[in-house]
């Protein structure tokens, strides 16, 4: 028995550098002139990603490990607090744990999203979405490049080009830009119902906008911009918030 232990240990170390057993670094750094939360939220029960939420200052960043076979997104919460009875909330992104960290349901929020698949049939893939609104600007960088494995994002500002009745205000400063479905939950607004489709479902003054400042990212259910990104599965990202120093930077 002691002598098959280093075999079953080389074979597994085999497999894990073959891509077999693959995993992908996440770095996600902030490059904003203030701090984030992120958020990183996992839909596979058995594929899960720790920590849930942190805290990065300007210039900071950290490394997460996806496992083979995850699937879930990453997003920016803004301006968090803690109260006097100690819960924590934020302005933008909140998600309602009460606490720093995000465990369990997830609910949408207007926010920047950026949607994972590790290791999925041999391949990862890669997402930025605006669907259900925007609040930070985010670039995703793969660590090997091809025709199909390229940098996205949705790299401007937007939230002072947002359309007045859906921006979100902190303090009277626009923080967020909700999307039309969230502020209406009408089926011609979700695209729902008599709209699940690609003939009714139209664009809206809030997707015209952001298809023009960020054609890379997907905007709504059916859109047409081939948003989604494939990369080899041995691929490491880094994910910055505010890529750019300017951070009134618009189109």
């Amino acid at each position: 028995m002691a002598e098959r232990l280093p075999m079953i240990f080389l074979l597994a170390l085999h497999l894990l550098v073959s891509g077999v057993f693959s995993m992908s670094v996440l770095t996600i750094e902030n490059k904003c002139s203030h701090t984030v939360w992120p958020v990183i939220f996992s839909w596979n029960v058995d594929s899960q990603v720790s920590p849930t939420g942190f805290a990065l200052r300007r210039g900071e960043a950290r490394a997460i490990q996806a496992p083979s076979s995850w699937y879930g997104l990453i997003s920016g919460r803004t301006l968090c607090s803690t109260d006097s009875t100690g819960k924590f909330s934020c302005a933008t992104g909140d998600c309602e744990s009460g606490k720093i960290e995000c465990p369990g349901s997830y609910s949408w929020a207007p926010v920047t999203y950026v949607y994972f698949r590790i290791d999925n049939g041999g391949i990862n893939s890669y997402t930025i979405s605006v669907e259900y609104g925007y609040n930070l600007p985010v670039m995703v960088v793969p660590s090997q490049r091809s025709r199909t494995c390229i940098s996205a994002g949705c790299d401007v500002e937007l939230n002072k080009t947002c359309p007045k009745d859906l921006m979100i205000m902190s303090r009277g400063t626009p923080v967020a830009c909700s999307s039309t479905c969230m502020e209406s939950n009408t089926p011609e607004t979700c695209c729902t119902r008599d709209f699940k489709s690609k003939q009714n479902c139209k664009p809206t003054v809030y997707t015209q906008n952001f298809e023009r400042a960020c054609p890379l990212a997907h905007v709504y259910a059916y859109d047409d911009n081939n948003s989604t990104v494939t990369c080899l599965n041995s691929t490491d990202y880094v994910i910055t918030f505010c890529p750019f120093p300017n951070p009134n930077k618009t189109k």
